[in-house]
């Protein structure tokens, strides 16, 4: 499934600022791939980079949503495009599980991919549908009965949501059966009607059901509450402040591409990602804007990478 939009007309020029420090541009329309469906805070600030990125570069971004096998359809198709600068991969914790998750191993997030830019973050939250509890601790309660019959939804097999929850279970003795969906609507779509029972959102994606009560809130993984939900408890203060679930966007490309390419490409999109009325607007749905480059984009890789793999040991996942 594919679904493309035109996100500025070519010919744009670029700003002189970004002609100055770069003196490379792309010669045709950029390919803008993003691994989940429409109608996600994915999407969302993949379709605002793209957007504020298209004047810049002086081409046409076209934001291409290829959602499938947990993001490894988008991957391992973008891994075999050349590294010309005409295509880029928007990517997220995801990126670093599914190399180890999957065998054999389906790329190298570190040799089969250039960093450009670490984007935004957000927390997760753990929700539940109001019938399976009010708060945590009866959610606890519950979810460690034998036999509670209970599940869990994830965005897709090897998304933080899902290792986020794998986490949990192993720090709680949760019992409860994993769900994966192509993306954040279905799984939504399924939690608010009690299809599912619980899962670990973003917190832009969770924030308006939980305000609606739709939803309850049980926690956030954070280091301190949460502006937008300053009543929810933190992990920490729940008891486990060693889980680690957040969510991370960046943009990476085929290894291999010349320096000016990369340096190019990180400045258009690092600008469109800064530009006051997308940090406005990422902030009023829970989004950090962070804006950084290449290194730090490449220490999340790591940190993430040694992470999940130690989860996916220890709780013996696969794919299926």
């Amino acid at each position: 499934m594919r679904r493309r939009s035109l996100l500025a007309l070519p010919g744009l020029l670029a700003t002189p600022a970004l002609a100055q420090g770069a003196a490379w541009r792309p010669s045709a329309p950029l390919r803008y791939v993003v691994p989940f469906p429409p109608g996600s805070s994915f999407d969302l600030v993949g379709r605002m980079v793209a957007e504020g990125a298209a004047p810049l570069l002086g081409q046409t971004v076209v934001v291409e949503n290829r959602p499938g096998a947990g993001t490894l359809v988008a991957v391992q198709a973008v891994k075999a495009m050349p590294p010309d600068g005409h295509a880029v991969l928007m990517v997220a914790n995801s990126f670093t599980v599914n190399q180890t998750l999957h065998r054999p191993r389906p790329y190298d997030a570190q040799a089969d991919f250039d960093p450009l830019a670490l984007l935004v973050e957000t927390p997760h939250v753990l929700v539940c549908h109001p019938s399976v509890a009010s708060d945590f601790t009866g959610f606890v309660a519950r979810a460690r009965q034998p036999g509670a019959g209970l599940s869990f939804g994830s965005n897709g097999q090897g998304t933080s949501q899902r290792m986020g929850m794998e986490h949990l279970k192993l720090l709680a003795g949760l019992n409860a059966e994993h769900v994966p969906y192509r993306g954040v609507a279905p799984m939504l779509t399924d939690l608010l009607a009690g299809r599912v029972h619980y899962t670990l959102g973003n917190l832009p994606d969770v924030l308006q059901p939980i305000a609606d009560g739709k939803l309850v809130g049980l926690g956030i993984v954070a280091g301190a509450r949460h502006r937008l939900l300053p009543d929810l408890v933190t992990f920490a203060e729940l008891g486990y402040p060693q889980l680690v679930s957040d969510t991370w966007y960046g943009v990476v490309m085929p290894a291999g591409a010349r320096p000016e390419v990369k340096a190019a490409l990180s400045a258009a999109l690092l600008e469109s990602i800064r530009r006051p009325a997308a940090r406005t607007r990422l902030a009023e749905i829970g989004l950090d804007v962070l804006a950084e480059g290449a290194e730090p984009l490449t220490g999340r890789i790591r940190r993430d990478t040694a992470t999940y793999a130690e989860v996916v040991r220890a709780a013996n996942l696969t794919p299926g």
